[in-house]
């Protein structure tokens, strides 16, 4: 495979050294390399899996074009096709919060007990749902960072220690498997489990520890700074501001459904790929509940990193400080050396990575419709992904 691939690098770099200086190698070459590279990875990493389904399409914008190729997605695959974004959804989010702070009407430096400017209302509020550990001591900011060690319910268990039927098990899933798929979470009962039972990782302010709960807490308080849901506000001043039509936020129980064209997604465990595609996503509003395409996703990342997606350049600053010291990562932000800034999204059947290079122009999105149950397995096909689009850019000159 490999002598194959050198072989093919030197004949196409033979055809473009035969053109006039002037000419450039066309989009159409670009596009073969791209394919045949794409085509090559994927075989090789799923030669090893069996009863595998599933595949891999990666969108590429730069000063070059736009390159959109892919292996084993579903016929017909494109750039306009959706997906489950999973936490690509959190960029959005601190976005709208940052939206917020740029118009005045919060501080991403007060503490969540703090009274909303101008009003006699904390952004959360003080009843028995938000009773959450150390909330007096919780900044907005360390809520967008991941430093407010807020509970997780979508990665950790409810410890075995809580006194409820669903003790040791992973809430969301313990809800949609043994009680009702249709059930139609809520932010006040997500932040009710927190409250109740205590559930804390520890101190804010003392390390990164990834929480979507802390994002979820970060919606409650879209919805009372702005007055409005969090999925009308985030459409109103994002999606359709940058004409994202092919991106949705399903908030309800019942909606499970992707707008066509979308791509099946499938969880691969035991040997045994599971389409999943259809899912309840109403327990990850704000933290991963949207669905969008690879041709949307592109556009609000070019848009928000260069001071056009409504956000002004002090504030995507911010949002851009990604300290290795926080694991690379920023105010809704993760930071990748070779891939630049934008976020990844991990859901049962999605596996999503964005990256944008501002000193290049180059944006770089994947998709993949394969996801494993084990967690090692899911991290290392990731690893797989992320070097594949290293390679894919540097094809191209960047």
């Amino acid at each position: 495979m490999k002598t194959t691939y050198f072989i093919f690098i030197v004949i196409l770099l033979v055809m473009a050294s035969g053109c006039k200086k002037s000419d450039p190698p066309s989009t159409t070459d670009y596009t073969q390399v791209l394919q045949y590279s794409i085509d090559t990875t994927w075989q090789n990493y799923t030669s090893q899996i069996p009863n595998w389904q599933g595949g891999l399409g990666v969108y590429i914008v730069c000063p070059k074009g736009s390159f959109f190729v892919s292996s084993s997605l579903d016929p017909g695959a494109s750039a306009s096709s959706r997906f489950r974004a999973a936490s690509i959804t959190k960029t959005f989010t601190a976005a709208a919060i940052m939206l917020l702070d740029q118009q005045g009407k919060l501080n991403i430096e007060d503490t969540v007990t703090n009274l909303i400017p101008g009003t006699t209302m904390s952004y959360l509020p003080d009843d028995t749902s938000y009773q959450i550990p150390y909330k007096n001591r919780i900044t907005i900011r360390q809520l967008l960072e991941h430093r407010a060690n807020i509970f997780d319910q979508v990665n950790s268990p409810v410890p075995d220690t809580v006194s409820a039927w669903y003790a040791g098990q992973f809430y969301y899933m313990a809800i949609l498997t043994q009680m009702d798929r249709y059930h139609q979470f809520t932010l006040d009962e997500l932040h009710r489990l927190i409250s109740r039972h205590q559930l804390t990782y520890g101190e804010p302010g003392i390390e990164h520890h990834y929480s979507n709960n802390g994002y979820t807490l970060l919606a409650k308080i879209i919805e009372r700074v702005s007055g409005e849901a969090y999925q009308d506000f985030v459409r109103d001043e994002f999606l359709v501001k940058n004409q994202l039509n092919e991106t949705t936020l399903p908030y309800l129980g019942t909606d499970t459904a992707l707008p066509a064209p979308f791509l099946h997604g499938y969880l691969y465990v035991n040997s045994t790929s599971i389409d999943l595609t259809m899912f309840n996503m109403s327990f990850g509003i704000a933290e991963g509940n949207m669905i969008s395409s690879f041709r949307d996703l592109s556009i609000f990342y070019r848009n928000l990193f260069t001071g056009k997606a409504g956000l002004n350049s002090t504030q995507v600053n911010r949002m851009m400080e990604c300290l290795p010291s926080n694991d690379s990562y920023g105010l809704g932000i993760e930071f990748n050396e070779e891939l630049g800034y934008g976020h990844t999204g991990s859901h049962f059947g999605y596996l999503t990575v964005a990256g944008y290079d501002p000193v290049t122009d180059c944006m770089i999105l994947s998709e993949s419709t394969l996801y494993h149950q084990d967690r090692t397995l899911d991290k290392a096909q990731g690893k797989v992904v992320v070097n594949l689009l290293k390679q894919m850019k540097q094809m191209l000159g960047y």
